[in-house]
Protein backbone atom coordinates (compact mmCIF):
# COMPACT_ATOMS: atom_id res chain seq x y z
CA UNK A 1 0.00 0.00 0.00
CA UNK A 2 1.34 3.61 -0.99
CA UNK A 3 1.23 6.52 1.29
CA UNK A 4 -0.81 9.64 0.25
CA UNK A 5 0.94 12.39 -0.77
CA UNK A 6 1.81 14.66 1.49
CA UNK A 7 1.78 18.63 0.78
CA UNK A 8 2.67 20.96 3.77
CA UNK A 9 3.02 25.07 3.34
CA UNK A 10 2.39 25.36 0.17
CA UNK A 11 0.32 27.99 -1.85
CA UNK A 12 -1.53 26.69 -5.29
CA UNK A 13 -3.05 29.43 -7.18
CA UNK A 14 -5.64 29.10 -10.58
CA UNK A 15 -5.66 25.08 -10.24
CA UNK A 16 -8.38 23.37 -12.68
CA UNK A 17 -7.69 19.83 -11.06
CA UNK A 18 -6.23 19.05 -7.94
CA UNK A 19 -2.45 17.29 -7.34
CA UNK A 20 -1.88 14.95 -7.54
CA UNK A 21 -4.01 12.90 -10.00
CA UNK A 22 -3.89 10.17 -7.10
CA UNK A 23 -7.25 9.45 -4.81
CA UNK A 24 -5.43 10.10 -1.74
CA UNK A 25 -3.49 13.41 -1.10
CA UNK A 26 -2.93 14.79 2.54
CA UNK A 27 -2.83 18.83 2.61
CA UNK A 28 -1.41 21.10 6.05
CA UNK A 29 -1.13 24.14 6.13
CA UNK A 30 -2.20 25.02 2.47
CA UNK A 31 -3.34 28.11 0.24
CA UNK A 32 -5.72 27.67 -2.47
CA UNK A 33 -6.02 30.75 -4.52
CA UNK A 34 -8.19 31.84 -7.23
CA UNK A 35 -8.95 27.82 -8.21
CA UNK A 36 -11.98 27.00 -10.55
CA UNK A 37 -12.25 23.27 -9.21
CA UNK A 38 -15.96 22.62 -9.99
CA UNK A 39 -17.31 18.80 -10.05
CA UNK A 40 -13.55 18.17 -8.52
CA UNK A 41 -13.05 14.83 -7.11
CA UNK A 42 -11.82 14.97 -3.53
CA UNK A 43 -12.63 11.77 -2.06
CA UNK A 44 -10.62 10.94 0.76
CA UNK A 45 -8.25 13.78 0.36
CA UNK A 46 -7.11 15.25 3.91
CA UNK A 47 -7.26 19.28 4.75
CA UNK A 48 -5.91 20.51 7.37
CA UNK A 49 -5.65 23.83 8.80
CA UNK A 50 -5.96 25.04 5.05
CA UNK A 51 -7.30 27.98 3.76
CA UNK A 52 -9.22 28.45 0.50
CA UNK A 53 -9.71 31.96 -1.21
CA UNK A 54 -11.84 33.17 -4.10
CA UNK A 55 -11.68 29.24 -5.25
CA UNK A 56 -14.84 27.71 -7.02
CA UNK A 57 -15.20 24.01 -5.59
CA UNK A 58 -19.14 24.14 -6.44
CA UNK A 59 -20.36 20.15 -6.49
CA UNK A 60 -17.30 19.08 -5.25
CA UNK A 61 -17.08 15.27 -4.66
CA UNK A 62 -16.41 15.37 -0.75
CA UNK A 63 -16.90 11.39 0.25
CA UNK A 64 -14.57 10.74 2.63
CA UNK A 65 -12.80 14.03 2.72
CA UNK A 66 -11.55 15.13 6.30
CA UNK A 67 -12.09 18.93 6.52
CA UNK A 68 -9.55 19.89 10.13
CA UNK A 69 -9.69 23.86 11.04
CA UNK A 70 -10.48 24.14 7.31
CA UNK A 71 -11.56 28.52 6.20
CA UNK A 72 -13.09 29.23 3.20
CA UNK A 73 -12.90 32.73 2.32
CA UNK A 74 -15.14 34.55 -0.90
CA UNK A 75 -15.61 30.62 -2.60
CA UNK A 76 -18.17 29.12 -4.34
CA UNK A 77 -19.35 25.59 -2.88
CA UNK A 78 -22.43 25.76 -4.37
CA UNK A 79 -24.20 21.70 -3.85
CA UNK A 80 -21.93 20.27 -1.80
CA UNK A 81 -23.27 17.84 -0.05
CA UNK A 82 -21.17 17.73 3.63
CA UNK A 83 -23.06 14.65 4.86
CA UNK A 84 -20.60 12.66 2.77
CA UNK A 85 -17.13 14.36 3.94
CA UNK A 86 -15.00 12.55 7.59
CA UNK A 87 -17.46 13.65 9.70
CA UNK A 88 -15.40 12.96 12.75
CA UNK A 89 -12.77 15.74 11.84
CA UNK A 90 -15.35 18.38 10.63
CA UNK A 91 -14.38 21.68 11.20
CA UNK A 92 -14.93 24.70 9.16
CA UNK A 93 -15.02 28.62 9.12
CA UNK A 94 -16.83 30.51 5.99
CA UNK A 95 -16.49 34.02 5.14
CA UNK A 96 -18.38 36.02 2.05
CA UNK A 97 -19.32 32.08 0.84
CA UNK A 98 -21.84 31.12 -1.93
CA UNK A 99 -23.22 28.13 -0.36
CA UNK A 100 -26.68 27.98 -2.50
CA UNK A 101 -27.94 24.50 -2.05
CA UNK A 102 -25.24 22.75 -0.21
CA UNK A 103 -26.26 20.33 2.29
CA UNK A 104 -25.17 20.42 6.00
CA UNK A 105 -28.11 17.50 6.86
CA UNK A 106 -26.95 15.23 9.93
CA UNK A 107 -23.88 17.38 10.60
CA UNK A 108 -22.07 18.11 13.21
CA UNK A 109 -20.58 21.84 13.14
CA UNK A 110 -20.66 23.23 16.79
CA UNK A 111 -19.30 26.80 17.14
CA UNK A 112 -19.08 27.08 13.14
CA UNK A 113 -19.22 30.72 12.23
CA UNK A 114 -21.03 31.74 8.95
CA UNK A 115 -20.16 35.40 8.03
CA UNK A 116 -21.50 36.96 5.35
CA UNK A 117 -22.79 34.29 3.18
CA UNK A 118 -25.39 33.48 1.03
CA UNK A 119 -26.92 30.17 2.38
CA UNK A 120 -30.11 29.82 0.08
CA UNK A 121 -31.91 26.37 -0.13
CA UNK A 122 -29.11 25.28 1.88
CA UNK A 123 -29.97 21.78 3.83
CA UNK A 124 -29.59 21.67 7.68
CA UNK A 125 -32.00 18.82 8.45
CA UNK A 126 -30.84 17.18 11.41
CA UNK A 127 -27.47 18.89 12.15
CA UNK A 128 -25.72 19.94 15.32
CA UNK A 129 -25.26 23.69 14.55
CA UNK A 130 -25.31 24.66 18.68
CA UNK A 131 -23.07 27.79 19.59
CA UNK A 132 -23.15 28.45 15.75
CA UNK A 133 -23.53 31.88 14.28
CA UNK A 134 -24.80 33.72 11.27
CA UNK A 135 -23.29 36.68 10.87
CA UNK A 136 -25.59 38.66 7.77
CA UNK A 137 -26.21 35.77 6.18
CA UNK A 138 -28.93 35.53 3.78
CA UNK A 139 -31.20 32.09 4.83
CA UNK A 140 -34.01 32.29 2.38
CA UNK A 141 -35.67 28.81 1.96
CA UNK A 142 -32.76 27.29 3.99
CA UNK A 143 -34.49 24.14 5.77
CA UNK A 144 -34.05 23.49 9.79
CA UNK A 145 -35.69 21.00 10.22
CA UNK A 146 -34.82 18.81 13.81
CA UNK A 147 -31.87 20.68 13.79
CA UNK A 148 -29.50 21.55 17.16
CA UNK A 149 -29.20 25.69 17.00
CA UNK A 150 -29.18 25.65 20.93
CA UNK A 151 -27.41 29.27 21.48
CA UNK A 152 -27.07 29.74 17.89
CA UNK A 153 -26.38 33.21 17.41
CA UNK A 154 -29.41 34.50 14.65
CA UNK A 155 -29.27 37.96 15.08
CA UNK A 156 -27.92 39.57 12.09
CA UNK A 157 -29.17 36.86 9.84
CA UNK A 158 -31.76 37.54 7.26
CA UNK A 159 -34.66 35.51 4.89
CA UNK A 160 -35.02 32.69 7.61
CA UNK A 161 -37.70 30.99 8.31
CA UNK A 162 -37.47 28.54 11.51
CA UNK A 163 -40.44 26.46 12.93
CA UNK A 164 -40.02 26.60 16.89
CA UNK A 165 -41.45 23.50 17.36
CA UNK A 166 -38.96 21.36 14.97
CA UNK A 167 -36.05 22.67 15.91
CA UNK A 168 -34.09 22.85 19.41
CA UNK A 169 -33.62 26.51 19.99
CA UNK A 170 -33.05 26.67 23.49
CA UNK A 171 -31.27 30.09 24.21
CA UNK A 172 -30.29 30.51 20.63
CA UNK A 173 -30.20 34.36 19.63
CA UNK A 174 -32.36 36.39 17.24
CA UNK A 175 -32.71 40.08 16.52
CA UNK A 176 -36.84 41.51 16.56
CA UNK A 177 -36.16 41.46 12.69
CA UNK A 178 -36.11 38.18 12.89
CA UNK A 179 -39.19 37.58 14.66
CA UNK A 180 -41.55 37.12 11.60
CA UNK A 181 -39.13 34.02 10.40
CA UNK A 182 -39.95 32.64 13.98
CA UNK A 183 -44.00 33.60 13.84
CA UNK A 184 -44.85 32.24 9.98
CA UNK A 185 -45.76 28.85 10.96
CA UNK A 186 -48.28 30.70 13.35
CA UNK A 187 -50.27 32.84 10.46
CA UNK A 188 -49.00 35.69 13.25
CA UNK A 189 -48.25 39.25 11.27
CA UNK A 190 -45.95 41.52 12.68
CA UNK A 191 -45.37 44.95 12.42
Amino acid sequence: MTLPNYFEGQTFSSLRQFPPAQEQAVFSSCVFRQSRLQEAVLKSFSFEDCLFEDCDLSLADVRGTAFKQVRFERCKLEGINFFDCCRTVLSMRFAGCDLRCASFAGVALRKTEFIDCSLRETVFTKADLAGSSFVRCDLARAVFLHTNLEKTDFTTAYNFTLDPDANRLRKARFSVYGLPGLLEKYGIETE
